[in-house]
This record gives structure tokens, sequence and C-alpha cells, in this order.
């Protein structure tokens, strides 16, 4: 095959294995990748790889002739161990060695001749079987070939860095692939849901980007508005049901939490001591008096505070989200205050006062001031 037909080849493997696989696309392992489809060819002094090589291809086309030990999975296995030792340390590097030298073989299996692919054994290898459907080096039909495979490049292209599953999901925009890659991958980067949905108490049509905060009752949990709603499929437990939805992936998170012990304080107190430059989440789960009477009407499904009985329950709310609850003392109970940040973000500056004296600043913090 020709030096193109074979980087054609190489590419279309690589940009579909990131696709199936998921792996990250970089321009040293796709390079390698088409480098190393040349190098079976290093047995013809006059390739492109043989000519430079020259040292190497004169000895090997003299004494072992072309297509059979470096088109052997005897040369697959040498060039292997050789490349081991990046298997440690750049493991897309050593697959993107091995597979493109590797796919050098393949195709030269539709060649007329085919390849001694069990070298020194006579049997050689063919695809397909009959003849007339082989290729002939730069043949007409290996031009068509060369074509087709830079279309499917080119298609490929941004289905590589989307994932075979990212590409469905851009397709179909369908909420459970998103709410599914999110728990997979929830705390590493920012994301945001591209988001249509009803509102199931006032049957409002929304559309949105939205900043996704956590996961909730089979649900994702959204910042729309100012205000953390959720989103999924049972209109009993969530307040916005999707129509489409696509997790959108964005910068780094870097996330640093807090704990703060409640017992014997109210949420005025922590609302009132609690001082940061940075904004924050609350979450935690406080029991409380019983008795104790809190003017809210909780109609919708979902809240950022959700109180029943003697228990309070803390996800994702913001101090303006408190309002109502700020009289209840907590019987026992912890609050997390969680900070979220990007790439840039200057360091947290926390303090905290109240009755109980001052919480220490936990060491994670202390190393970023």
């Amino acid at each position: 095959m020709l030096a193109a037909t074979h980087a054609g080849f190489a590419t279309s493997l690589y940009l579909g294995g990131a696709a199936v696989f998921e792996y990250p696309t970089d321009p040293v392992s796709w390079s390698l990748a088409v480098f190393f489809s040349f190098m079976p060819d290093i047995d013809i002094p006059t390739s492109k790889v043989g000519r430079p090589l020259f040292f190497l291809s004169v000895p090997l086309e003299k004494r072992f002739g072309h297509r059979t030990i470096t088109h052997s999975v005897i040369g697959v296995a040498i060039l292997t161990a050789l490349a081991t030792p990046l298997y440690f340390f750049y493991p897309l590097c050593f697959w993107s060695i091995v597979g493109g030298y590797w796919s050098h073989i393949q195709i030269d299996m539709a060649n007329i001749r085919g390849v001694d692919l069990f070298w020194p054994s006579p049997i050689r290898v063919v695809m397909p079987g009959k003849m007339k459907y082989r290729l002939e080096v730069g043949s007409k039909a290996e031009m068509i070939v060369l074509c087709a495979l830079l279309v499917f490049c080119v298609g490929l292209y941004p289905l590589s860095g989307l994932g075979l599953r990212g590409g469905l999901h851009q397709l179909l925009k369908d909420f459970d692939i998103a709410y599914d890659e999110f728990v997979e991958v929830q705390g590493l980067n920012w994301y945001t849901l591209e988001l249509k949905a009803i509102d199931n108490l006032t049957l409002e049509h929304i559309k949105c980007n939205c900043p996704v905060l956590g996961a909730w009752q089979s649900g994702l949990i959204i910042e729309h508005n100012g205000k953390a709603r959720s989103v999924g499929k049972s209109q009993i437990q969530h307040n916005l049901y999707p129509v489409d939805a696509v997790l959108i992936q964005g910068e780094p998170l870097r996330v640093i939490s807090q704990r703060v012990d409640m017992k014997g304080r109210s949420l005025r107190w922590l609302v009132e001591n609690l001082k940061a430059n940075h904004g924050y989440y609350l979450l935690g789960e406080l029991y409380v008096d019983a008795d104790k009477v809190v003017n809210v009407s909780q109609i919708e499904a979902y809240h950022p505070v959700i109180w029943g009985g003697d228990k309070v329950r803390l996800h994702y709310a913001k101090a303006d989200d408190l309002r109502d609850y700020l009289n209840l003392t907590a019987i026992r109970g912890e609050v997390i205050v969680q900070f979220w940040f990007r790439p840039g973000d200057r360091a947290v500056e926390l303090s905290f006062n109240g009755d109980g004296g001052e919480i220490k600043t936990p060491g994670v913090l202390e190393g970023m001031f």
C-alpha cells in the first residue's frame, strides 16, 4: 500500500479507538501511530523509513525479503518488547506505537500478495479471500479506499473527543445518559446541563445552560436563576421534567470542605458567624426541637432546605435559602461548608466566630493563605 493509505488507516484506528475507549487524543501519540504505520516497510531500502535507516533496511531485505519478518507476529512481538518500558510511563504512546505498526500489517492483508503473518511459515494471510476484491498498490481501487479513509477520519475526529457514549448523548440528548455520566465523574470538573424542561408545578417551559451541583433521587440538582432545583423523570420527586438534556464538561473543579458542629446552635448563628470571601454551599442533617414551628410551605418536591418533624436537611443550600429556618436550633448534627473553586480563583479567607469561640481553620485551607 502507499504511505498515505497506511497513514489514513492508522489515523482511523487511532481516532476510532478514542471514540470507543474514550482515551484522550494528543499530537504526540497520534504522530507515533502514523509514524509506526510506515515502520514494517523498513525491509525495503527505497521506502520512506528504509532510506534513512538503510543500515537496517538493506540487510533485512537481503536476508528475509519483503513482507516477511517485519510483517509477521514475530515483528510485532519484537516491537512490543522494545516499547514495553513506555507502557509504565506513557501507556497511550505504547499502544499508539504497537497499534500503528499493526495497522500497516492489517491493511497489507488487503493487498493482492497478502502478508506472511506467521513467518517463517509459508502460509500467507489475505483479506478478503477473493483476489478480485483485493487491492493493487497505487491502483484506482486503492485511491478510492484512501479517499474513504480520509472522509472517515474527518467524521471520527469530533467523535474521538466526545467518545462513543458522548456522541450518542449529543445525538439523543437523553437525560438518563447525562445523569449516569455525571454520577461517574462528579467532583472532577465543573459541569453544565444544556436543558429543555417543563416545570412540574407551573408547567412553564424552561430552556437554560445551568450549572450542575449534584445528584438527588435519580436526578440532578442544577442552579437555575440563582436557586437550586432538581431535574428528573419523577414528577413527584423533582421540580423540572427534562425534555432534552446534554451534559457539558467545563473547567477542572477543586472542592474544599469545612465541618461545623451545630449542637446547641441555631442556623441564624451559622449564617451570622460564617464569613468567607468566596461563595459556598451548605450540606448536612440536623436534629431539632420538634415543637418548633416554622412558617414555610414546601409545595415543591425538592428544596435546598428540607424540614420535616425533628429533622432539617441541607442539600446545596445557600445562606438566603435559610431565612425561614434561622430560629431552628440543633440538638445534634453538623453542617458541611463546601467551597467550589475554578482554576485561578484566589485562596479562600475563612473566619468563624461564635458562642463557642473561634473554629480553627483546617490544614488544607491554611496552606492556601
